[in-house]
């Protein structure tokens, strides 16, 4: 068979030599580089392939775990173990290997296969381009702040504080929207405290939080891209913003 008409998937289960680790590693890098799976890619067979490498480097794992936990258990010398019997032993632990990953697996499949589509998903139509976000803040060209980044697993959401904010411009920072959607909450804190949340249009959700202005905005009111929201007092050096997928609950 013309090898070049063979899919990654397929070389890699013809050839002992190559693991679901390196086959993960190979597709890793073509796509980095921006070339082609097999010569006909399509987004059902790239699909394909991202799942196939997922289960296979799984089953590479609960393999090795099983050969490490077997290892681990001593003979006990009453029967002497055979060389027949170990065979018989790797092929059982190997079926249990199959029939777990039928059920389901243990979960890493399915978060190889989510990463892969997060990182190259767009390349090859698995997913909608998203655009970069035009704010929350509008900084000039000589501003600086720290941003801390937390993912809070138990609300999956990104969890942005930005503080330590040096003003290089006249006046306070602006906070603006920074993809296309509508305002759904607005809350005011306290006097000059306010806490903001939009959808956006590609399925985002942005929780704001600072001291300072707003613009005179209504819950339902459309937003786009780089609109201004309002703008941080000139005493403060703080602003939360919390993004969550509309979509998990």
């Amino acid at each position: 068979m013309n090898s070049k008409k063979e899919s990654l998937v397929q070389d890699a289960q013809d050839s002992p030599t190559q693991t679901p680790l390196f086959l993960l590693f190979t597709i890793m890098i073509k796509v980095q580089k921006g070339l082609p799976l097999n010569e006909a890619t399509t987004t059902e067979k790239v699909k394909t392939q991202f799942r196939e490498v997922s289960d296979m480097y799984e089953k590479h794992f609960l393999r090795e775990l099983m050969k490490s936990m077997r290892s681990s258990v001593p003979e006990s010398g009453l029967v002497k173990v055979n060389g027949a019997e170990k065979i018989f032993r790797e092929q059982l632990d190997n079926e249990y290997v199959e029939k777990w990953g039928e059920k389901g697996g243990i979960g890493i499949s399915d978060m190889i296969y989510k990463d892969l589509v997060d990182k190259f998903g767009e390349r090859y139509g698995l997913k909608e381009h998203q655009a970069k976000p035009t704010g929350p803040l509008k900084l000039g060209d000589k501003d600086t702040l720290n941003v801390k980044r937390n993912f809070d697993k138990t609300n999956q959401k990104l969890e942005f504080q930005f503080d330590g904010l040096k003003k290089d411009q006249a006046g306070g920072v602006e906070a603006v929207s920074p993809w296309s959607g509508m305002l759904s909450k607005k809350v005011q804190l306290s006097a000059d405290e306010y806490f903001l949340e939009l959808n956006h249009d590609n399925g985002l959700t942005s929780q704001m939080k600072f001291k300072g202005l707003i613009q005179p905005l209504n819950v339902n009111d459309r937003l786009n891209s780089g609109d201004k929201i309002g703008i941080l007092s000139q005493d403060t050096n703080e602003f939360f913003w919390n993004l969550k997928n509309q979509v998990i609950k």
